[in-house]
């Protein structure tokens, strides 16, 4: 990762967060597999997550195509995140994914999650992956693509996504 990479990046988000009207603390340093991890910390961030992560999703993208663009094409992924957003819903997609796990396992039958992004559904069939008593899939087309959870042996085994 190069140091006009990191500025730009900063400036940006410098840029993003005075637009908003807040202040943050911002990280940027390197990531998994070559990527690129952005923090943001602050009061009242809200506003740059959004409704169900679409905002932070939106940013995390328009991040990743200002590499793209500037870097040498070695830099991998950019993640951001906003005051541990990700962490929290991680969690929660966990404890989701194991409640319709228990509840297809109780029921005998499928149970069909709202629609997420591809990010979440990963999560989600990560977390049920180590199960033998369940099996997931994705179904649908973007951006209604959801994850549907069913008790093992009923039709096969998930496909992943």
């Amino acid at each position: 990762m190069s140091d006009d990479i990191t500025r730009t990046l900063d400036e940006v988000f410098q840029a993003i967060v005075a637009g908003v009207g807040r202040e943050a603390r911002i990280t940027i340093g390197p990531g998994e597999e070559g990527g690129i991890d952005v923090t943001l910390v602050g009061e009242d961030l809200d506003v740059l997550v959004g409704r169900d992560g679409s905002v932070i999703d939106a940013l995390q993208y328009l991040a990743h195509q200002i590499v793209l663009r500037q870097g040498d094409g070695t830099v991998g992924r950019v993640s951001l995140d906003v005051d541990g957003y990700r962490e929290r819903r991680r969690a929660q997609l966990v404890k989701l994914a194991e409640h319709a796990a228990s509840e297809a396992v109780t029921h005998g039958e499928e149970i069909e999650l709202d629609a997420m992004t591809p990010h979440d559904r990963r999560i989600v069939h990560m977390a049920l992956a180590e199960r033998t008593d369940v099996v997931t899939r994705s179904e649908g087309q973007e951006p209604r693509r959801r994850i549907v959870v069913e008790p093992a042996g009923d039709d096969g085994g998930g496909d992943g996504d």
